[in-house]
């Protein structure tokens, strides 16, 4: 948005600036919001290639499946890679059809409208990503909580569930700092283009 920004400080300045008509305006807005979308979809494929290149580098399934058998829940550590992956398509593919929207709009109204159909689709994106890499810490807590060792007291247990719970804690709150500075930048500067746009729609 610097040049949108640029352009409004020389025209208010300069009376004898060329005047540039609201339809130039909205094309440098919907040509930059449309260049964010497709970043915003990049950005998701790429995590999802790093993702499952560090899960083959290590299979979580095949070097923990005979510790971790006949443990509880054991059945869903089979199933964990399988649903984040499909989540991750999920919203790869929507994330594609909303650059492809963005990208056609032909109003002032269908581009708001994509743009806050996107925010709300890297909200969703985010906040599942989230639960899912909760579910996994807890899915690895209670399977390697050593239920059949005597040796383990009541008060050892609660020791190793708080040091978890802190870990836990700490590392959701990393994923979601690396979510609002990558995320949130690229939504920031999309939500400055909405409201360019609610301008420009009012002043019609």
């Amino acid at each position: 948005m610097q040049e949108l920004d640029l352009l409004k400080k020389h025209w208010n300045q300069q009376k004898d600036f060329p005047k540039i008509s609201k339809e130039e305006i909205q094309k440098m807005i919907h040509k930059k919001s449309s260049s964010i979308v497709m970043w915003i979809f990049v950005i998701s494929i790429i995590e999802f290639i790093v993702l499952n290149l560090l899960s083959y580098l290590y299979s979580f399934k095949e070097q923990n499946e005979i510790e971790l058998k006949g443990k509880p829940l054991y059945f869903l550590v089979d199933y964990i890679d399988y649903i984040s992956g499909l989540t991750s398509i999920v919203f790869i593919v929507l994330f594609f059809f909303n650059y492809r929207k963005i990208s056609v709009a032909t109003s002032t109204k269908q581009l708001i409208a994509q743009i806050l159909k996107t925010k709300k689709t890297v909200n969703y994106y985010i906040y599942t990503n989230l639960i899912i890499i909760g579910l996994v810490i807890i899915l690895a807590t209670i399977n390697y909580i050593p239920w059949t060792n005597s040796n383990i007291n009541f008060k050892q247990s609660i020791v190793f569930l708080a040091l978890m719970a802190v870990f836990s804690a700490l590392f959701i709150l990393l994923i979601w700092g690396y979510y609002k500075v990558i995320y949130g930048l690229l939504i920031k500067k999309l939500m400055k283009n909405f409201k360019e746009l609610e301008k420009i729609d009012s002043d019609n």
